[in-house]
């Protein structure tokens, strides 16, 4: 028998109190989770809720509170704003909404490029989750956190 560590000895019994009292955490952080997806509370990712983010590189250096202002100014509602860690980069998330989705995206960008001129703005990205799809992975993500508790 091939030994990769040799004269291992792990005392797997005495650490079953440490394991048990892990799996009932984190079967309660399973149950937990799962009832507040259903009841619809649970904070989830466009991904899950659907919406949309775009992903915009300004060539020129914008404060994250003047970005914040003009698309609130715009009409653009109820988004998150995250810069990245590349220069002058950010993020824009908008939950569902409304609006359809190609409109969200273009409206952030229209907004945007009216404030900042379009030479100042590169759109690197625009990621849209329709509510269909954002379901379908909710749907699928509350199985599979019911198949784990199971085991």
């Amino acid at each position: 028998m091939i030994e990769l560590i040799r004269n291992t000895k792990i005392d797997f019994m005495g650490k079953r109190i440490f394991a048990l009292v892990f799996s009932a955490l984190m079967i309660i952080l399973g149950i937990v989770s799962i009832v507040q997806i259903s009841r619809g509370k649970a904070n989830l990712g466009i991904d899950f809720a659907g919406g949309t983010a775009v992903q915009i590189k300004f060539n020129i250096d914008i404060p994250l509170q003047d970005i914040r202002k003009t698309l609130v100014d715009g009409g653009v509602t109820e988004f998150d704003l995250q810069t990245l860690t590349s220069e002058n980069k950010v993020l824009i998330r908008i939950k569902k909404g409304e609006q359809t989705l190609g409109g969200r995206s273009k409206k952030i960008i229209t907004v945007l490029s009216d404030k900042y001129s379009k030479e100042n703005i590169v759109v690197d990205s625009t990621t849209e989750i329709g509510p269909k799809v954002g379901g379908r992975l909710r749907n699928d993500a509350f199985w599979a956190v019911i198949a784990s508790i199971i085991g």
